[in-house]
């Protein structure tokens, strides 16, 4: 018997500059390539991810990854976000300023995709001299929304693939609890 297997639209955002590009990037084609190339709009990736950890079933959920320009999210907000089952937020351990961004554009995308799972990803973890943000300012963040945090690195790969699974999981079991409560389902 086959795991179950579905598809889930996750929002990347995070202010520029943090990282949310290369982290895709990292997840789906190692090693880290580090040349960057400026988005317009939105790019979209898919990562595949198995779910044996905390669910222990096998399930497969296809991430699809919607890494969208903080200005562009600004602009054409709703064509974006909009059906998003997931945030995947960024910020850069180096900018203070762009953790605090973050509140905004979780916000934006709760109003439009209701309270969806979110993991915090604080990128560039590797940057110790240069850390403006600590673990602490991260526990502070998630709280609010109930989510988990990773310190990140997309240079090192440091706990890169431990974020999207745990946003996978996180994903999977949000819709499950919606299914039993009897509450509209968004694409599988």
């Amino acid at each position: 018997m086959e795991a179950a297997r579905s598809k889930a639209k996750v929002v990347v955002v995070g202010a520029q500059a943090v990282g949310k590009r290369s982290l895709v990037r990292r997840s789906a084609f190692d090693p880290f390539d580090g040349r960057y190339v400026s988005t317009f709009g939105a790019n979209v990736s898919k990562k595949e991810i198995v779910l044996p950890v905390r669910l222990r079933d096998g399930t497969f959920i296809d991430l699809i990854l919607w890494t969208v320009d903080s200005l562009d999210l600004i602009r054409r907000r709703t064509s974006f976000v909009r059906g998003a089952a997931g945030i995947f937020a960024v910020c850069d351990a180096t900018r203070k300023t762009s953790l605090d961004e973050l509140r905004g554009w979780t916000e934006t995308v709760y109003g439009e995709s209701g309270d969806v799972p979110i993991v915090l990803a604080v990128n560039k973890w590797d940057l110790a001299d240069y850390r403006q943000v600590d673990a602490s300012d991260a526990i502070e963040f998630v709280r609010g929304y109930d989510a988990e945090h990773f310190l990140t690195s997309a240079h090192t790969g440091e706990n890169v693939e431990a974020a999207f699974q745990a946003l996978g999981e996180r994903i999977v079991m949000h819709r499950r609890i919606q299914l039993e409560r009897g509450a509209p389902q968004g694409p599988p």
